[in-house]
């Protein structure tokens, strides 16, 4: 009898153990992406283009791309979109006719910044708010603990 009753917790902690390594992380929906190329660089000046990617499942009906420059780099002719500068934090937002953006679609704009070089690169980029690779700021639950189990 006694060795029914370990052998049934034994078989109850097993079970539980391959339960709580089975369990898959929870999916992490798809957002809207901005996304930085350098079109081209010729020393004294750049030309930037950001492409906002919509794949979260639900139309934008607006987009605001905000990042940082470093110290030295600006940012003279720009299109497609309107700007905001507060020192070296630069903000670009949608213009009338290209702020809605449905699922599966993009859009771009472009701006000229000087100088140029390998140090003429945005830094700490949002977009409308969270972070332009589509980072999220929710974080999965920890690993489970040590299972234990007790016969009875």
């Amino acid at each position: 009898m006694r060795f029914r009753v370990i052998a049934r917790s034994i078989v109850a902690a097993a079970a539980l153990a391959a339960a709580t390594t089975a369990v898959a992380p929870p999916a992490q929906a798809a957002s809207a992406t901005a996304t930085f190329v350098k079109v081209g660089d010729w020393g004294s000046g750049f030309e930037g283009k950001y492409t906002i990617k919509n794949d979260s499942g639900t139309a934008l009906s607006s987009w605001k791309v905000e990042f940082d420059l470093p110290a030295g780099v600006s940012v003279g002719s720009f299109w497609d979109a309107t700007l905001t500068r507060n020192g070296q934090h630069i903000t670009f937002s949608n213009v009338g006719w290209n702020g809605s953006i449905p699922s599966g679609s993009s859009v771009s704009f472009g701006f000229l910044g000087t100088p140029g070089g390998a140090n003429a690169v945005p830094q700490n980029c949002k977009l409308n708010g969270a972070d332009c690779g589509g980072g999220s700021s929710e974080t999965a639950p920890g690993k489970p603990g040590a299972v234990t189990a007790t016969g009875g």
